[in-house]
């Protein structure tokens, strides 16, 4: 048995090793919420290109807040109209959703 065939050999199906990000496959602070799986360094840079909009805390209403993510928008429709099956593929040249 020679390198190439024991190299990278053991079956990555789950944890770490098995996913990266869908942008730059970088493997460190990816986030899978709501089938994401992109590295927080590419969700900062297409965050509002997906569709995501950062509440500020002084805005969130006292009662009936869920407090939650700092993230407005997080439905499925959005992210969907943002997020491409494989890679992330944003074009200038092509208009949003309507």
């Amino acid at each position: 048995m020679g390198h190439q065939q024991l190299y990278w050999s053991h079956p990555r199906k789950f944890g770490q090793g098995s996913r990266s990000c869908r942008v730059c496959s970088n493997r460190h602070g990816l986030i899978r919420k709501y089938g994401l799986n992109m590295c927080r360094q590419c969700f900062r840079q297409y965050a509002k290109d997906i569709g995501f909009i950062k509440v500020k805390a002084g805005t969130r209403a006292v009662r009936g807040g869920t407090g939650g993510s700092p993230y407005a928008d997080s439905s499925p429709r959005s992210l969907a109209a943002g997020l491409s099956a494989g890679r992330m593929r944003l074009s200038p040249e092509l208009p949003g959703p309507p």
